[in-house]
């Protein structure tokens, strides 16, 4: 697979095999949501993406696609979900929220657009008892009522998991350390990365630390120190998922590498030979 250095290919790949954040200069697809593997169809509003970076979608339709009531007080200006024993309620342009009467706070709020009332969809799901994923390489919600198969533990002594050490262009990289830091190779040449590396968070068994000193060793085997040393300063300003890492462009003589991190996503170090 060829790797051009226009569009972050290489580094998307990483972002979705890793269920986590792609880049900003990816092409921007149609936001859709999914219930069990289902689509949910929107006939007039669509989901859109606040200023808190949440997805917020017509409550009605999702709601409805998890099988509880919605009902709305327009003097309110109140929403309430219900499922069973759970019970979320919203109030328009507050932050503060309920959920089975107990009061929570998020960083966002309940809106009206277009005559629908569109609501966080994490926050509500959740509060319903399901499980959330957003993967920004294909803007896609991905809700489920039963967790997701990797945030279960997986089995011990699975072939998978044996360390593999493999020669990347001239760079030593283990594979399948227990760290759960993704690699992927590429073809090199011209405008080409040669590979990309992703620390992921959230994902069982993902040890941060761990994988940030799995990125330094493989960028010291050939890369200057000096730069090595810039480009892991600025990769430890994030170790949670929410904060946004801005793209910055680091090089020596012989290299170039791209540090990137949208929020809610995983650290993409990619890097290319001059």
């Amino acid at each position: 697979m060829k790797l051009k250095k226009t569009g972050f290919i290489l580094l998307s790949l990483i972002l979705m095999l890793a269920a986590l954040p792609a880049v900003s200069s990816a092409a921007k697809l149609s936001l859709r949501v999914e219930l069990n593997g289902e689509r949910i169809y929107f006939p007039d509003e669509e989901p859109y993406v606040d200023k808190a970076q949440r997805v917020q979608v017509p409550v009605r339709f999702v709601s409805e696609a998890l099988g509880a009531k919605v009902g709305w007080n327009s003097g309110t200006k109140t929403v309430t979900v219900e499922l069973g024993t759970d019970k979320v309620v919203l109030v328009l342009g507050q932050k503060t929220y309920d959920v089975n009467g107990e009061q929570k706070r998020m960083d966002t709020a309940a809106a009206r657009v277009g005559g629908r009332v569109f609501v966080p969809l994490r926050f509500v799901s959740e509060g319903l008892g399901a499980s959330v994923k957003w993967d920004s390489a294909v803007s896609t919600v991905y809700i489920s009522t039963s967790g997701f198969v990797d945030d279960k533990e997986e089995p011990k002594n699975d072939p998978k998991d044996q360390v593999v050490e493999e020669n990347i262009h001239g760079f030593k990289v283990k594979q399948n350390t227990g760290s759960q830091l993704h690699v992927l190779k590429g073809d090199g040449g011209k405008d080409e990365a040669i590979f990309a590396l992703a620390i992921v968070f959230g994902k069982v068994g993902a040890n941060y630390e761990m994988q940030v000193s799995e990125v330094e060793e493989i960028l010291s085997q050939k890369i200057e120190k000096e730069t090595v040393e810039k480009v892991m300063n600025y990769v430890k300003t994030k170790k949670k998922r929410e904060p946004e890492l801005e793209f910055k462009e680091f090089e020596d003589k012989k290299y170039k590498i791209w540090v990137e991190s949208s929020i809610n996503a995983s650290i993409g170090v990619t890097v290319f030979e001059k």
